[in-house]
């Protein structure tokens, strides 16, 4: 079943077109096709932005899960298996039901030009809207105002993760025009909680939002943190102070993306929900290869105890500077950087504030994928960082040459995705 639903995902490839525009007419084709499924979904969280968007969905669906409520999630990238971009009532979709879905948007579109992720979000729609659920929670695969997701009737609540430079190709070569197509997914009269962001960020968000009415709650204004300790943090939410668990997920960031998922179902007023149950929700909640400990794997195995081996996707300018704090704090001597990136992506800005804290930095190719030669990964830094074959190979010279060590593997989701694949890592 498995091997079926790479073959027909291949064949969905192949009708991706020549060239991009940023549209929603071929989705809006099929889908009038398919009898308009997206008009019928159950009531909707959107979220858009840079980083973040899956830690936070991850955040808001343990809490619904923890209150009972059924919840239909749609994400993207996959790491591992296509089937972790969509869950019905809080389940991963079985692939028998997976395939039949994808048959029939590739039936319905009768080899008409569309992209990958449009047709597989038409496949998603199809999902939801014939399997009943409570709630959807719907992130945006590029961009947000000609998203795939961005045709929807549904949304009750939005949420805009930081902001900042990626996918320019596409969005734009500024952080103006890049906000504007996120905050394309503003509907009128539907609030949104805005996650911290950069002034010029602000700026467009706060002009969207008066042209369509949308009632914000804005970092340092509607919602803040007052302070942080090893076990909780204080949110302040307009007048109102609640003391939230510390996540399990690394990092001052995963602080944040809990913050604005807790503003937002204390802000919503569809359902009600419990503070022990939400603060239950946020301890609990875990999203693959985000500061991820592989502690059980083969790789852990390998290199033994003295070791210890850290997985991160995240691939532009925000991620590093989130990685490099979780690095400072560290201050290990024996720091181990490998890296992977994808063609389009930068390394040099990615890169840049992280070698000088590591012993050593090896750039390998991912597999399967389009990416940047490690040669040319190295180059830009004067041959500073070693070139490897594979991520086994790199960590058979690290076990040569080193006794201890904190090791991170990060620069791609989809190098991350080879790693967890490698370790035979089960996403439920």
């Amino acid at each position: 079943m498995v091997n079926k639903s790479k073959n027909i995902l291949k064949r969905l490839e192949s009708l991706h077109p020549k060239q991009i525009d940023l549209s929603l007419g071929r989705i809006l084709r099929l889908l009038k096709k398919l009898k308009n499924p997206h008009l019928n979904l159950p009531p909707t969280i959107h979220v858009a932005g840079t980083n973040g968007k899956g830690s936070t969905i991850a955040f808001l669906r343990s809490i619904f899960e923890k209150n009972k409520f059924k919840v239909h999630v749609y994400t993207s990238p996959h790491l591992v298996n296509f089937n972790e971009r969509i869950r019905i009532s809080s389940n991963l979709i079985n692939n028998e039901y997976l395939n039949s879905l994808l048959e029939e948007c590739e039936y319905y579109n009768k080899k008409c030009e569309i992209t990958f992720f449009e047709i597989t979000t038409a496949a998603a729609y199809l999902a939801f809207s014939r399997n009943k659920a409570d709630i959807l929670l719907l992130e945006t695969g590029l961009g947000g105002k000609f998203d795939a997701t961005n045709i929807i009737s549904s949304t009750f609540f939005n949420l805009i993760t930081p902001i900042s430079m990626d996918h320019m190709i596409f969005l734009g070569n500024t952080i103006n025009k890049i906000t504007k197509e996120k905050v394309g997914i503003f509907k009128n009269n539907v609030p949104a909680v805005i996650s911290p962001q950069n002034t010029e960020a602000m700026s467009v968000i706060t002009k969207e939002a008066k042209l369509k009415n949308v009632k914000l709650y804005r970092y340092k204004k509607e919602w803040n943190i007052l302070r942080t300790t090893t076990k909780s943090f204080k949110l302040k939410i307009l007048e109102n102070e609640l003391l939230i668990p510390i996540p399990k997920m690394l990092g001052k960031h995963q602080i944040f993306n809990a913050a604005s998922a807790v503003t937002l179902v204390k802000k919503q007023k569809r359902f009600k929900l419990k503070d022990g149950l939400i603060k239950e929700g946020i301890v609990e909640t875990f999203w693959p290869a985000r500061m991820q400990k592989l502690d059980k794997g083969k790789i852990s195995k390998f290199l033994g105890e003295k070791f210890e081996i850290w997985l991160d996707g995240g691939h532009n300018i925000d991620a590093s500077k989130k990685i490099k704090k979780i690095l400072d704090k560290w201050k290990s001597n024996n720091v181990i950087l490998i890296v992977g990136m994808v063609n389009g992506k930068d390394p040099k800005s990615f890169l840049e504030n992280l070698i000088g804290l590591a012993k050593i930095t090896f750039a390998i190719p991912i597999k399967n994928c389009c990416c940047i030669e490690p040669r040319k990964i190295s180059e830009l830094f004067n041959n500073k960082i070693k070139e490897g074959k594979s991520i086994d190979d790199v960590i058979k010279e690290i076990k040569l040459n080193f006794k201890e060590g904190k090791i991170l593997i990060c620069g791609s989701l989809y190098l991350a995705g080879e790693v967890l694949d490698q370790e035979n890592y089960i996403i439920n």
